[in-house]
């Protein structure tokens, strides 16, 4: 990025520090208030649920410590503080404390049965040693396909899988060595029920209120497990349910980041000149002074840049077009959208008379580098024949123009610039004393202009332009007088050794794949893109497609396409890996079957989260979805580890998962809060960068809610069925 940014233009150079001084740095530090705030929330529910200083004090310190942990290992990988790191973090926050409230939440409860502080913490922690570490492995497990994912995805996320992952290995540390010693040298001797005052009633209070929860879960787990065919019916018909409501959740690649720009690139009639174009540029600016308060910084260029940036970004580059870019107050000043700012300018400007387009996006140029295009919608049309190519595309475009949501549709070959073609005779010219290159380097000064030295004044300086003046170039019959000086001081005009006439300049040819191609582009507003895909396509099939012609989607449709089935396959990888994990864990394959029913449900929670908040299905929630695979189990795991262990102990069946269930609901609740409660900075902060992170937010936390819901009920049913049958072997 430094090197591009030292051959850039001046003008492109201001632009570029824009976006990195003011949306990058109000993105990172939205980010880093996030973590901060989130740790904050998950030591409040923790204080809540356990009602005294020292033991939440115990738990807390799990975060700075893998915080710690955690910069130690981007310092040692080269890693940047970014916006990609600081959302691993945001994540990890709600989630580096399971562990410890778990070994807590046991040694205490060994503590209140009569053992010494020491006693307790040994065997408090072996207790749930090999449950959390299953249940930490299976969260890094599912890590592993995303840091290994291909293209853009793998690109984003590699950096994101392996700082969690760090960050969760040493919250499981923390959780087998920093909780225990801790807790045998600070856990109270006397009784939290022994307190008085404020803090004791306080310490009532929630108490009344877990244990008439308990005794609920109690009631609620027992008459499932009396009706258990009924329970699974219904849960299996629930997760049915969820799957057919995909239809109503639209899809996208990417959520669009409010980054506040607005870009545009706007053309006119090919060979107008630049003082026409210019006039335009006042009109435009007029309309931001007047219709757009949310402005910041405006900038607007008529004409080519000298180093053909434009043509580098996919736009073309004349005396007939205007780059344009508009910086905005930052988004919380703010009522309208960056988008919505960029469709209302669109429909300002188009009503300038004597326009051919105006095209407005919020896309980042740089990043449109990747996907070759800054409009969301491409379409790729492939031949040899670009008579047949262009007569096809303009059907697509007037196909394209009755799809709802897709704007400012545009063919990327159109005709040649009207230019004037001077052709002279060489060896006419020879005779007169006068070359090639002359004649071309005096007709560049004529017309073109040249300069010729600078004009400095109060430390500024000014280019001095030579060429001729207007009146000598406004017509083609002007040419008669352009004269040329040969080697003996004699003025010989053009028309001695030259003719001239219009004609039209050479269209570029695009290539792909060894192709030619042309592309049917457009920007979307108001749906997103993949209800717009499956619309074109329905529209598309009924035009007829000429011989030696194809065509096919590109942009971010194809992106969309290739990263979601990378992640489909990343999806069940992330599923096997955590069943391998928990069946080398219990040398057992029933056990991790059971488990593994807790996953349907999460992804049950995300779609019923996605649905009810409007958000679409993109590669930030399907990332949100795979992190899943590796939390959800960890309450199952919790659970059907103590069953085991009652079960072995001698119980029923039925009365283990009655007592498992009643013991474990605490730290089950505290674990399933803690994360959620991280994760709610992420979707109530609606700042620069939140559209990127807020639906993670609400895919992790939805999905984790319902899941942790279900579970508590369908697991230890679908446990008590597997295990009877088991038994009656």
């Amino acid at each position: 990025m430094e090197e591009l940014k030292k051959n850039l233009p001046s003008d492109v150079k201001i632009l570029l520090a824009i976006d990195a001084s003011k949306f990058i740095k109000r993105s990172i530090s939205n980010l880093t208030q996030a973590v901060f705030f989130g740790g904050l929330l998950v030591i409040l529910v923790v204080f809540i649920f356990l009602r005294h200083l020292r033991g939440s004090f115990i738990i807390s310190l799990t975060l700075p410590f893998s915080l710690i942990v955690a910069f130690t290992f981007m310092y040692l990988m080269g890693y940047s503080i970014n916006m990609i790191s600081l959302f691993s973090l945001a994540i990890a926050v709600g989630m580096v404390v399971d562990n410890a409230i778990v070994v807590y939440e046991n040694i205490y409860r060994f503590r209140t049965k009569g053992m010494s502080a020491s006693e307790a913490a040994v065997e408090g922690t072996a207790e749930v040693g090999n449950a959390i570490t299953a249940g930490t492995l299976t969260t890094v497990a599912v890590f592993l396909p995303i840091i290994f994912t291909r293209g853009i995805a793998g690109v984003l996320f590699k950096q994101l899988g392996s700082i969690t992952t760090v960050v969760i290995l040493a919250s499981l540390f923390t959780a087998l060595t920093l909780t225990p010693m801790l807790s045998s040298l600070l856990l109270a001797k006397k009784k939290t029920g022994e307190k008085t005052g404020l803090l004791g009633f306080f310490y009532r209070l929630f108490e009344n209120f877990f244990n008439a929860l308990e005794n609920t879960y109690r009631w609620a787990l027992t008459v499932a497990l009396n009706y258990r065919k009924t329970v699974i019916t219904f849960t299996v018909l629930l997760f049915f349910v969820s799957l057919w409501s995909i239809r109503y959740i639209g899809t996208e690649f990417m959520p669009e980041e409010d980054q506040g720009e607005v870009r545009g690139f706007i053309e006119l009639p090919l060979g107008t000149r630049v003082e026409k174009t210019d006039e335009v540029v006042r009109r435009i600016a007029k309309i931001l002074k007047e219709k757009v308060p949310e402005r910041e910084i405006f900038f607007m260029r008529a004409g080519a840049t000298e180093t053909g940036f434009g043509a580098m970004m996919g736009r073309k580059e004349g005396t007939n077009t205007i780059l344009f870019a508009l910086t905005l107050v930052p988004k919380e000043k703010r009522t309208r959208s960056n988008k919505e700012i960029a469709h209302f300018l669109e429909h300002e400007v188009s009503r300038i008379p004597g326009l051919k387009s105006a095209d407005f996006f919020t896309e980042d140029p740089i990043n449109a580098l990747a996907l070759g295009t800054t409009k969301a919608f491409t379409l790729e049309i492939y031949g040899d024949d670009f008579k047949t190519m262009e007569a096809f595309a303009k059907r697509v475009k007037k196909a394209l123009a009755k799809v709802q949501g897709l704007t400012s549709i545009t063919i990327s070959r159109e005709k040649g610039k009207p230019e004037i073609w001077i052709y002279p005779d060489r060896w006419k010219a020879a005779q007169v004393g006068l070359s090639i290159y002359q004649i071309g380097t005096e007709l560049r000064t004529l017309y073109a202009g040249d300069v010729v030295s600078k004009y400095r004044e109060k430390g500024k300086e000014y280019d001095i332009v030579v060429k001729s003046p207007p009146s000598y170039r406004d017509e083609l019959s002007d040419l008669s007088q352009a004269v040329f000086v040969n080697p003996v001081e004699k003025w010989i005009p053009l028309d001695v050794f030259a003719e001239y006439r219009t004609g039209a300049g050479p269209v570029a040819v695009e290539r792909k794949d060894q192709q030619r191609l042309i592309k049917v582009e457009a920007d979307i507003y108001g749906r997103p893109l993949g209800a717009v895909t499956a619309d074109a396509k329905k529209v598309l099939a009924r035009v007829p497609i000429p011989a030696g012609v194809d065509y096919k989607f590109g942009g971010q449709i194809e992106e969309q396409k290739e990263s979601f089935a990378d992640l489909g396959i990343a999806l069940l990888l992330a599923t096997l890996l955590v069943y391998m994990v928990m069946a080398a864990q219990y040398e057992s394959f029933l056990d991790p079957f059971i488990i593994m029913f807790s996953v349907p449900f999460a992804i049950t929670g995300v779609l019923l989260g996605l649905l009810l908040t409007g958000t679409t299905l993109n590669l930030i929630t399907i990332i949100g979805t795979i992190t899943l695979v590796g939390i959800v189990v960890n309450n199952a795991i919790v659970l059907v580890d103590y069953s085991n262990i009652l079960y072995r102990r001698g119980l029923p069946i039925k009365d283990a998962l009655v007592t498992a269930g009643t013991t474990r609901l605490r730290p089950v609740l505290m674990t399933a809060i803690t994360t959620i409660c991280g994760m709610v900075p992420l979707i109530v902060m609606k700042r620069e960068g939140s559209e990127l992170w807020r639906p993670f937010g609400i895919s992790v936390s939805s999905g984790l809610a319902f899941s942790t819901f279900i579970t508590l009920i369908f697991v230890p049913v679908l446990y008590s069925i597997l295990k009877a049958r088991k038994q009656a072997r």
